[in-house]
């Protein structure tokens, strides 16, 4: 599925899913997920809050933030957000992809 980078405009950065993918890779008995991140071995536990499941589906984490932060990723443009491969490996894990990573090109678009 694609996802998008979110900001609060606060401090709290995230992952937005769309609402209509919710339903199918996510479950609501699952407290959290796992996300595994494209320059990370080791995987994440993000909690699904309860927001997430009405009208706020975002996977937000201080470790995603770290992510964006990493790549300079946490300044982009209004409406133009970096987009991502969120890929489902069963279970409630997750792998966060690149969906194409251009040096000094902050969102990231889909390739054709």
């Amino acid at each position: 599925m694609i996802v998008s980078a979110w900001y609060d405009g606060h401090s709290t950065y995230g992952v937005r899913i769309l609402g209509r993918e919710v339903s199918l890779w996510f479950r609501p008995e699952w407290s959290h997920v796992t996300l595994h991140f494209p320059d990370r071995n080791d995987g994440v536990e993000v909690p699904l809050t309860e927001s997430f499941w009405h009208g706020s589906p975002e996977l937000r984490s201080p470790q995603i933030k770290e992510f964006f932060l990493r790549h300079d990723l946490v300044d982009w443009p209004k409406k133009e957000p970096p987009l991502f491969e969120l890929e489902s490996s069963g279970g409630g894990v997750f792998r966060l992809k690149w969906l194409r990573k251009v040096e000094g090109q902050r969102a990231l678009p889909l390739d054709v």
